[in-house]
This record gives structure tokens, C-alpha cells and sequence, in this order.
């Protein structure tokens, strides 16, 4: 059973790119900053960076704005922030919140904030950078794994990490997005497909990354590597999530240069046998 928030999220991807149709701008990579013309929004980078703030939603008597991390060099990072103040600015309910205890609220994109109503901009922001019906389309064009995250991250200009997760969430195929940091794990998903498998065990928040990985060697390295720096390697699915039958997957990984962060992406190789009992399947798949 998906829980409450999985649940909101998908409805919250769908609603944001329902936005885009209405206002004629469902086209990759999807025009942000005419939305946010549309709504007298401003969107300007913040002058001053603050530590782990991704973006600010600024309110001055009816009117907002935006300020952005500008600090980072990077496009897709950017406009997730951006993308992640709109949802505070069209979810409803979310400016009453996020502007109750004053007229700046600071946000924390990406994934990795625990509050609800960040994960819920953060579901937000990767449907209307990354509509289903036009990202979908991208997945089709490409072989399996890395190179659909990497065509989705150039044609919807979005962060590698937003594209990763928002593949397997739209992916049919078995598969794993796992972001570590000095090799502890910091957030993982989980396709369907793969997330029903019942003996398998799930890669938790802040627990060390499997010895003997790609992803494991790659932690020693990350100081010494740009960003951008890849490999790959065939393993065992079992690797990464236990479980009692050998199958056959590939793990590829990608430095994130700055962020001192790798990004694992876990394919089978293989469709999992009919001697796998799985679960009900369901539109939205993440899991931490």
C-alpha cells in the first residue's frame, strides 16, 4: 500500500502539468519563468547564499517573488528550486503555511527535507519540469538506465538526481536510484516492479552503501573525481538489496563534482521471473 504522501504526490505531478496544459506551456523543457509571468511572480537569484537554503518564496502584500540559489552552476539544480517555490505558491493551503511565521520562507528542494510540505513542492516541481506525457516520449527514444536519466536531465533541463527519480517513477523496468554521500546513503527509489519483490531488503537513509560496489569504491574517490566522472560494472541484484535468487543487473554511477555526492542507477538486466510473487502495483514507487 502506498503511504498518504506517495499517494499526494502523484496527484500533485499530475495537477502541476494539468498547469502547464492550461496555460499552453506543456513543451520541454517547460518555460518556468513565462508560468511564473503569468502570476506577477519575480524570479531573481538570492544575493547572498545561505547554507543549505535552495530557494525563497517572498511575499510583499499581494505580491511574490522568488529568489534562487544562484551560487551552484548549475541549470537544472536551479530550476528545480524555482520550480519547487512554485508548487509552494500553486498547491493549495501551502502559502498559508509556508508564510504563517513571516513573508520569507526558505526552502530546502531535492528530496531531502522530512517536512511534508517540502517533499510535496519537491513532487510538484518534478511534474511540471518533467510532465509524464512529454518525459515519457524521452524514456522511449533511449536504451534503459543511465542513458534515459541522462536524455531527460538535457531535454527537460532538470538536475541529474530530479531526472533520475523521475525515470524510475515513469520506468516499466526494474530498477534502483540510490544518492550517497562518504558512502552513506542518503535517499533511495525504488521502482515498482522492483520495490514488490518481497525478500529484498531496502537501502535506508544514512545506512553505508554495500562493500564491494561501484558505488562503494566510488565513495573513496569522489574528492578526486569531477563532476560528471561515470562507470559501470555487471553485478547481482543481490548486491544491493539481498534477496534469496541470483539476477542480473547493472550498476552505473556518476559523480556529482560539488555536491560531493554519487548517483547509483541499478537496472536488471533480466524481467524477474514468474516465480516472484509480486504485490498490486501502483502509479508512484519511492520509498526512503
Amino acid at each position: 500500500m502506498r503511504s498518504d504522501l506517495a499517494q499526494r504526490g502523484g496527484m500533485l505531478m499530475r495537477q502541476a502539468e494539468r498547469l502547464l496544459r492550461e496555460e499552453g506551456l506543456l513543451s520541454l523543457p517547460v518555460d518556468i519563468g513565462r508560468l511564473a509571468e503569468t502570476r506577477q511572480i519575480l524570479i531573481r537569484p538570492m544575493e547572498e547564499r545561505k547554507r543549505g537554503v535552495s530557494g525563497m518564496l517572498v511575499r510583499h502584500g499581494n505580491s511574490f517573488g522568488i529568489l534562487y540559489d544562484a551560487s551552484i552552476p548549475n541549470c537544472g539544480y536551479q530550476r528545480f528550486s524555482i520550480g519547487h517555490e512554485l508548487g509552494h505558491f500553486f498547491i493549495d493551503g501551502h502559502l498559508d503555511h509556508v508564510t504563517s511565521a513571516g513573508d520569507v520562507h526558505e526552502s530546502r528542494a531535492g528530496f531531502v527535507s522530512d517536512d511534508s510540505y517540502e517533499r510535496e513542492a519537491d513532487f510538484f516541481a518534478s511534474g511540471l519540469l518533467m510532465p509524464a506525457t512529454l518525459t515519457r516520449a524521452v524514456i522511449r527514444r533511449q536504451p534503459d538506465g543511465l542513458a534515459a536519466v541522462e536524455a531527460i536531465h538535457r531535454e527537460a533541463v532538470a538536475s541529474l538526481t530530479a531526472a533520475a527519480i523521475r525515470y524510475v517513477d515513469l520506468s516499466d523496468i526494474p530498477m534502483a536510484v540510490v544518492v550517497s554521500r562518504g558512502g552513506r546513503v542518503d535517499y533511495c527509489f525504488l521502482s515498482d516492479s522492483l520495490r514488490s519483490l518481497k525478500d529484498i531488503t531496502w537501502p535506508r537513509k544514512g545506512t553505508a552503501v554495500p562493500g564491494d560496489t561501484l558505488t562503494d569504491a566510488m565513495a573513496g574517490r569522489i574528492r578526486r573525481e569531477a563532476s560528471g566522472f561515470r562507470e559501470s560494472a555487471e553485478i547481482d541484484l543481490r548486491d544491493w538489496l539481498g534477496g534469496s535468487r541470483t539476477i542480473p543487473a547493472l550498476e552505473e554511477v556518476v559523480t556529482l563534482g560539488g555536491y560531493r555526492r554519487v548517483l547509483t542507477i541499478v537496472t536488471c538486466l533480466e524481467l524477474v521471473d514468474d516465480d516472484y510473487d509480486l504485490e498490486d502495483r501502483s502509479d508512484w514507487s519511492s520509498r526512503f
